[in-house]
């Protein structure tokens, strides 16, 4: 195969409003870790790949469309292959105008400079991935998987039966560092590609700057001690938090990125790209020895391999037209007196919120265009014996965990947040239970109403069923419960064996 790889800054100007905080309404007035986008394409005999991480929240259909074809037409790849990976920083400009319409995070309804940024970015990923296809050389590739204990499930119940962000012991949560990494014939690094299903929310509301948060860090580490680029995607995250969050600066995310970067490696460590085998030979001078080396064997073909299947996600049912007038009045109606009555900023914050949405879908009913469902891809990618599948926003822990245990690549990389910015994807048992995102995350994406609880099992099975398609040699997975025991494969260790080999004393040896 060959490999080629990139990264380019995609920080903007100070100023702009960044979405991801109701509380957080001012724009950027600092920098912390730079915002970056970082490609990886490789190519097989049969098709070429582009896998991207850029840091923003997300970016919504139908641009992230457009960006896939651009990218797709810069890297003379089959589009079903380029996965756009959101690290969900939530320190960086909303992706579109649009966006920043629709969502109830920001009550503002728009500002003209995201139509710069929007371009800006449009054009940066196609230079980053013109680069590395300009990159491209001869390469093998490793996989590796660790453990950091550095997450915790955030839905936390409470004595009432209210679910709240906290810690959540008994809960699900997917420790594991999957990593891919990209060398060259003298084991030298390409690319290292890291994924960690988790919230980058290391850093919080009160941090006024643009920040990668720990992506960043996690990506600058790696690159110091191993060379090559680092790409970054983020797992299945959707209700997994940072053990230590919404901090006011960004050391816990330099600690937690470290930590992710180490775990990265150190999976890498044992794992040649290459082929390789230990040899014997005869060695001595006054004491006989046998010594082991380790040689590299035949390269072998590496299977480059991708597929998309388009699913539609739908919503629960919407309100009605008068049920939605009602609503908003009463939104609208404490929001009035709030601002009447002098109330705080967080308070006001969390009214414009209600009200913002409540406006929005009125409209849309108003106008008929309200959507009952979403039509988004799942992808599968094939890299020699691993597979990355993905989903198209936000999936709980435990649906990307369900695809590992039944996935037929040794190992599997869950990717959320990639090629779409659909909404938080609960598991159907979470809906019960309530919370925000079951019960009312769909306002900060500017939805009609919350994906239904059918899209768990769709996420799974059908992200499986996929992954199978690209291993034919393999026994597809039997069985039809599709939801996570919370035991997940592992990697293989392969020890080192002694080879056969007769020991041949050299002439020069002599026993007393």
């Amino acid at each position: 195969m060959r490999a080629g790889a990139a990264g380019i800054d995609i920080t903007p100007e100070l100023g702009l409003p960044m979405v991801g905080y109701v509380r957080r309404q001012t724009g950027a007035e600092y920098v912390g870790f730079p915002l970056e986008a970082n490609v990886l394409v490789l190519e097989g005999d049969e098709q070429r790949v582009v896998l991207f991480n850029v840091d923003n929240l997300g970016i919504d259909s139908p641009h992230v469309e457009e960006i896939r074809a651009l990218v797709a037409e810069a890297a003379g790849a089959d589009p079903a292959g380029v996965l756009l990976n959101w690290s969900h920083t939530h320190c960086a400009p909303p992706s579109t105008r649009e966006f920043l319409y629709r969502t109830g995070l920001l009550a503002t309804d728009g500002d003209e400079r995201l139509d710069e940024y929007a371009q800006l970015l449009r054009d940066r990923l196609v230079e980053a991935t013109r680069t590395a296809v300009e990159r491209l050389e001869p390469a093998a590739v490793a996989w590796g998987v660790g453990t950091a204990d550095r997450a915790v499930n955030r839905r936390e119940p409470r004595p009432d039966g209210s679910v709240v962000h906290g810690w959540r012991p008994d809960g699900l949560v997917d420790q594991q560092v999957v990593s891919l990494q990209v060398r060259r014939r003298d084991e030298s690094v390409i690319a290292t590609l890291v994924s960690y299903g988790c919230h980058p929310l290391t850093v919080g509301m009160d941090f006024l700057g643009y920040s990668a948060d720990f992506p960043g860090v996690l990506r600058r580490r790696v690159r110091d001690w191993a060379g090559g680029e680092c790409i970054f995607f983020q797992g299945a995250g959707a209700n997994i938090l940072p053990r230590v969050a919404f901090t006011k600066d960004e050391a816990e995310a330099e600690r937690m990125g470290t930590r992710l970067a180490i775990e990265a490696l150190h999976s890498l460590g044992d794992r040649p790209a290459w082929p390789t085998r230990i040899v014997g030979q005869s060695d001595g001078s006054l004491v006989p020895m046998v010594l082991f080396r380790f040689e590299q064997d035949d390269a072998e073909d590496i299977v480059v391999r991708a597929a998309e299947d388009l699913v539609e996600f739908p919503f629960m049912p919407l309100p009605a037209e008068d049920e939605l007038v009602e609503q908003h009045a009463e939104y609208k109606a404490a929001l009035d007196k709030a601002i009447a009555d002098g109330a705080g900023a967080a308070e006001l914050c969390g009214l414009h919120y209600y009200e913002k949405w409540a406006r929005r879908l009125l409209e849309d009913v108003r106008a008929g265009v309200a959507p009952q469902s979403m039509v988004a891809p799942v992808n599968a990618v094939r890299i020699g014996d691993g597979v990355i599948v993905s989903g198209p926003g936000e999936v709980f822990a435990e649906i990307g965990m369900a695809v590992k245990e039944r996935s037929p690549g040794m190992p599997t990389l869950y990717a959320g947040y990639t090629n779409g910015c659909v909404g938080y994807f609960s598991t159907a048992a979470s809906y019960a239970a309530g919370g925000y995102e079951p019960g009312y995350s769909h306002r900060s994406y500017g939805r009609p109403a919350p994906i239904s609880a059918e899209a768990d099992r769709l996420l799974v099975e059908r992200g499986v069923r996929l992954a199978e398609t690209l291993f034919p040699e393999r026994q597809p997975f039997q069985g039809d419960d599709w939801t996570a025991s919370g035991v997940l494969p592992d990697l293989p260790v392969e020890p080192l064996v002694r080879p056969e080999f007769e020991f041949a004393p050299p002439r020069t040896a002599r026993h007393p």
